[in-house]
């Protein structure tokens, strides 16, 4: 009787473990067809994403070259307009279409959080709910990595996004962003278009975005020159003791002149340093004061 009840038993357990076991290579075929269907048009668009900033850059390049060659006098005005219109109809096409990858990549990066966040829920409640899974003996490792496994390629999909829409630094973006707006305001002192306005309208987004990430480094930065002001006003106190001691005869002229040299060589590095801080600061602050000025000029208000 006690054979035939323990019989009964381990059969009832191989059945929950079958069923468990076909339930879970359902989930997991459906989690892998939604997860490959996000990561082939996250590929695809990664693929033109990275081609079209490349083209950018090197349209900026170019740009910047053409100035030069009508300041050194090398071209007439007349070819420096030709060829600047040809390169900023080029120019333009590309930001407009990082404009749209970089849309489509935003809203591919949404679904994925959600999907990653859904797989987290899901495998938590299993954890906590599941008998089969408390049992980690019914699990054999093949299945638990399956298991895991969509909540690692969700997260993978979302960093891979992340990496692409940050490979402009910050400092590139505002150019590019400012160069575009040059560009049309120069096309709608001509004609306006929908095109246009929605464009303005995207860099005022990614303007706004890069304004609340500068005011967070901006802070860092004064914070790093007020630290090396204050380590620079303690080496002019040095100096200072130092040439008081040389002058009462504390040490000789080559003591004293070792200790000034290395002195003034630390104190003439953090001045450099803090020079060098400050000059990037007022760029970017010009950088975004300009763009904010031409986003006023287009009546897309910029708000501080």
């Amino acid at each position: 009787m006690i054979a035939k009840d323990q019989k009964e038993k381990d059969e009832n357990s191989q059945k929950q473990l079958e069923n468990f076991q076909s339930s879970m290579e359902k989930r997991i075929s459906l989690w892998n067809l939604s997860i490959r269907q996000i990561e082939n048009e996250v590929n695809n668009y990664l693929k033109d994403f990275q081609s079209y900033i490349k083209d950018v850059k090197d349209a900026s390049l170019r740009l910047e070259e053409l100035t030069k060659m009508l300041k050194s006098g090398e071209i007439s005005e007349h070819i420096y307009n030709v060829i600047l219109d040809e390169l900023s109809n080029y120019f333009s096409s590309l930001i407009e279409e990082i404009f749209r990858i970089r849309e489509n990549l935003e809203l591919l990066r949404a679904r994925a959080k959600i999907e990653w966040v859904k797989e987290k829920i899901g495998i938590e409640k299993l954890e906590k709910e599941s008998y089969l899974l408390k049992n980690k003996f019914y699990m054999d490792d093949y299945m638990r990595k399956e298991v895991y496994s969509p909540m690692y390629r969700w997260q993978e999909i979302i960093n891979r996004i992340d990496n692409a829409l940050s490979s402009l630094t910050f400092e590139e973006e505002l150019s590019i962003i400012e160069r575009y707006l040059l560009i049309v305001k120069e096309k709608m002192s001509r004609a306006k278009s929908e095109k246009m306005e929605k464009a303005k309208r995207i860099c005022k987004q990614r303007l706004d975005v890069l304004s609340e990430k500068w005011s967070s480094t901006r802070r860092s930065k004064i914070e790093q020159i007020m630290d090396l002001e204050s380590k620079a006003s303690q080496l002019k106190d040095e100096i200072k003791e130092v040439e008081v001691r040389f002058a009462v005869g504390e040490f000789g002229r080559s003591i004293y002149e070792w200790k000034m040299s290395e002195l003034r060589g630390s104190l003439k590095k953090i001045e450099k340093e803090i020079s060098e801080i400050r000059n990037y600061v007022n760029e970017i602050d010009l950088k975004i004061f300009k763009i904010s000025e031409l986003l006023k000029e287009g009546n897309i208000e910029y708000e501080e």
